[in-house]
C-alpha cells in the first residue's frame, strides 16, 4: 500500500510541477486551476445525480407493473433501485462534501498544488466508484425493465 501510495504522491508532485512551469508559479493561477478541476467533478456528479432522481422517478411510476412481472423482476428492480441509491449516496458523501481549497493553501505553489491535486484525486476516486455503482444498478433496473417487455401475461 506503501509503494502505491508513494507512486501516487510522486506523480502529483511530478503534475504539482509541471502545473507550476505552466502558470509561471502564479499562486492565483495554480489556485483557479485546481477550482475549475473541482468544479467538473461537481458538475459530473450532479448528473450522476440527476439520473438517479429519474431512475428513482420511473420507479414510482412503473415499480408495480415491472414487479408484478415476476419475482426476477422485482429482485433485479430492487437491486437496482437499491444500488443506484448507493451510487448516490456515494456521490454526496465522496464528492460534494464540502472542504473549501481555501482550507489546504500552502505558503508556496508546489505545496498548494500538491494539497488541491490530493483532494481532486480523492474526489475522482469517489466520482469513479459511484460511477461504478450506477452502471451495476441501472443494468439491474434494465434487467427488471426487459424482465416486464418479454412478460407474456
Amino acid at each position: 500500500m506503501t509503494d502505491r501510495h508513494d507512486r501516487h504522491a510522486d506523480a502529483r508532485r511530478d503534475e504539482a510541477g509541471r502545473i507550476a512551469a505552466l502558470v509561471g508559479g502564479d499562486h492565483r493561477a495554480a489556485y483557479d486551476l485546481l477550482e475549475r478541476q473541482l468544479a467538473v467533478l461537481v458538475l459530473r456528479t450532479q448528473v450522476l445525480l440527476s439520473l438517479s432522481g429519474i431512475v428513482i422517478t420511473v420507479t414510482g411510476f412503473s415499480g408495480r407493473a415491472i414487479a408484478q412481472s415476476g419475482v426476477a423482476a422485482r429482485v433485479s428492480i430492487t437491486v437496482g433501485i437499491l444500488i443506484v441509491l448507493a451510487a448516490a449516496l456515494t456521490a454526496i458523501g465522496g464528492v460534494l462534501r464540502l472542504r473549501w481549497l481555501s482550507q489546504i493553501l500552502g505558503d508556496d505553489v508546489a505545496t498548494t498544488l500538491e494539497r488541491g491535486l490530493a483532494l481532486r484525486d480523492l474526489k475522482s476516486r469517489w466520482l469513479a466508484a459511484a460511477m461504478i455503482l450506477f452502471g451495476l444498478g441501472f443494468a439491474a433496473y434494465c434487467l427488471a425493465i426487459a424482465q416486464l417487455l418479454l412478460d407474456p401475461g
